[in-house]
């Protein structure tokens, strides 16, 4: 049975009621090996032991070589710690994981087109959600309404 955007609530229309076509050839355990082998791959790089950078994340050696090895999740939580003991910034753990997915390094993941970027991130919300963020950003521009300019400060040329 399928179900269509009629069927599904507000908020799970909000959410995203499309299927993402271009999530569906990666599967959970790709994902988790191809990350495991990035932290795997920094950890080496920058020649620290496993039971190093454990212990500077607060997981145990057991933990994180799972991880590495793909078989098991890790939160965003411990992989934020993860990155900061093997000084890496969150951004280049993902950049490197997008890489080994198949992310195409020449191609900006968001066009700098200020009309683009705003087509692209309105482009799955409903209407419905689409007239809240307008009612909330009128609501936000007469509440904040711009400063009045200010008088100048200093002495006025004699005519």
């Amino acid at each position: 049975m399928r179900v269509g955007p009629d069927d599904l609530t507000l908020s799970e229309r909000m959410l995203c009621y499309r299927r993402m076509d271009f999530a569906v050839s990666e599967s959970a355990r790709t994902v988790r090996n191809a990350l495991g082998a990035v932290l795997r791959g920094r950890r080496e790089a920058a020649r620290r032991t496993l039971t190093d950078v454990a212990a500077e994340a607060g997981l145990s050696p057991a933990h994180l070589s799972e991880v590495e090895r793909g078989r098991k999740e890790v939160s965003i939580e411990r992989l934020l710690s993860v990155a900061h003991a093997l000084g890496a910034r969150p951004a280049e753990i993902y950049a490197d994981l997008a890489r080994l997915l198949g992310a195409d390094a020449d191609r900006p993941a968001w066009p700098e087109d200020p009309p683009v970027k705003l087509r692209l991130a309105t482009a799955s919300l409903p209407i419905e959600a689409l007239r809240s963020v307008a009612d909330f950003s009128a609501f936000l521009a007469m509440a904040n309404p711009p400063p009045r300019p200010k008088a100048p400060i200093g002495f006025f040329p004699r005519r």
